[in-house]
């Protein structure tokens, strides 16, 4: 998807009326009442409470929901500008790092446990220096798997690591970097007040 915020919002619009529920915001981004209750705490989408004949009731504006559903959207990309600026970014974060990691420099950039890196290396997210489908172990630095650089580089920037939702510090620290980044692309694409 390569249109800017105008053209979708202008595509979808028409469909909706004003103001929805909560519970038609789950039926339009296709979520459950538990994900719409955590998107409206945090703010992501803004939302005011109306008195109605059966009580209390949130009053969405359709605009903001087409705009989270945007961001979503744009965030979830596997290939965009913003894609290639974040790897930038993380290139230069592991500037100091060999051209071949062990599970320890992942665990060290990363802040996630041993058990978590190796179950991401089991399930294959994260790849290893592999030859004849084998994967190859360090000798020179302590015994271990491999993980060629680039290969870590995708890891870091594609879809399962960036929307890991309960983050280790150092990577909580790492998405406000990125947050930022993600703000100007999508001012490129005529959105503002970004919020992932």
């Amino acid at each position: 998807m390569k249109i800017n915020f105008d053209e979708y919002y202008h595509s979808q619009i028409g469909h909706y009326p004003e103001f929805v529920t909560q519970k038609e915001m789950c039926a339009i981004l296709g979520i459950c009442k538990s994900t719409a209750y955590s998107i409206l705490s945090k703010g992501s989408i803004p939302f005011e409470y109306v008195s109605t004949s059966e009580g209390r009731r949130q009053k969405i504006q359709i605009a903001d929901i087409l705009r989270y559903q945007y961001e979503k959207m744009c965030f979830n990309e596997l290939e965009n500008e913003y894609v290639e600026v974040l790897r930038q970014y993380y290139q230069k974060q592991l500037s100091g790092f060999p051209q071949l990691l062990l599970v320890s420099d992942v665990m060290q950039f990363t802040g996630y446990s041993k058990t978590t890196i190796n179950n991401w290396l089991q399930r294959n997210v994260l790849k290893t220096l592999q030859y004849k489908n084998k994967r190859i172990q360090s000798f020179r630095r302590g015994k271990g798997l491999l993980i060629p650089k680039d290969a870590f580089l995708d890891f870091l920037t594609g879809l399962y690591y960036r929307n890991i939702t309960r983050k280790s510090e150092i990577h909580k620290a790492q998405a406000e970097q990125y947050e930022q980044l993600f703000n100007a692309f999508m001012s490129k694409r005529g959105v503002l007040n970004v919020q992932l």
